[in-house]
């Protein structure tokens, strides 16, 4: 169960890392398919869920291509690129941290 949080976690980190990547190449195209895949004024939980998930999945990068979206065209891959090493350092950062938690747990809880 512990390493199904691990791979879980793991994925949810590359996939950021990922569509990082993507932002980089083919900006507006990811852009737009974020805000296309979305509900801009969700009213039910369907909805809700949704955007939940789609944000725990690609939030981090697609927040960062906002940030960026006022900055030239060729400015904007060098800002995307260094929010990229931030949060790959960031990522790793909190996966030791949740990975050391989860050992823990397993270790004296999960006997």
């Amino acid at each position: 169960m512990i390493e199904l949080v691990r791979i879980a976690l793991a994925g949810i980190l590359a996939s950021q890392a990922s569509y990082f990547i993507l932002l980089i190449l083919i900006y507006q195209t990811m852009m737009h398919w974020y805000e296309w895949g979305t509900f801009p004024d969700p009213s039910n939980i369907f909805e809700k869920t949704v955007n939940f998930l789609t944000a725990l999945v690609f939030g981090v990068a697609y927040w960062a291509g906002l940030k960026v979206k006022k900055k030239k065209w060729f400015l904007r891959p060098l800002y995307l690129t260094g929010y990229l090493f931030l949060y790959i350092i960031l990522a790793i950062i909190t996966f030791k941290i949740i990975n050391s938690v989860l050992i823990y747990l397993e270790r004296n809880v999960f006997l």
